[in-house]
């Protein structure tokens, strides 16, 4: 039984949610919103390893992956590597002129590059 199918769904759910969160840490002006915002993108970046990790072995553990795999691979690759900039960005960055701008316009490149993934994804699955 193939395990990513399982925990592929949680990072997309959590960083949608971080998403939302910052909207509504934008408009309330509470960090309690924005305290939110990073508890979901921590989530939705432990279990996007996850996801990573359970993808490479369901995929055979091959690098790189077998040719029908490799779009959705490469795309991963780029939602990982993304995301990986704004751990650092959420980790180090201080309030300042483009901390909000960078905070939102992040998540929503984010979850841009996570619909991609995951339609190329979906595609392996509903395409076989």
């Amino acid at each position: 039984m193939p395990l990513h199918p399982v925990f592929v769904h949680f990072p997309i759910a959590f960083y949608f949610l971080e998403l939302v969160l910052l909207f509504f840490w934008l408009g309330k002006k509470d960090e309690a919103w924005r305290r939110f915002a990073v508890f979901t993108f921590r989530l939705g970046f432990l279990f996007m390893i996850v996801a990573a990790v359970t993808g490479y072995i369901d995929a055979g553990a091959k690098f790189p992956p077998v040719k029908p795999v490799r779009p959705h691979f490469y795309a991963a690759s780029a939602v990982f590597i993304f995301y990986t900039a704004r751990a650092a960005w959420w980790q180090w960055a201080r309030e300042g002129k483009f901390y909000r701008p960078v905070l939102l316009g992040g998540a929503l490149v984010g979850n841009a590059l996570v619909a991609l993934a995951g339609f190329l994804g979906g595609k392996l699955v509903y395409s076989s």
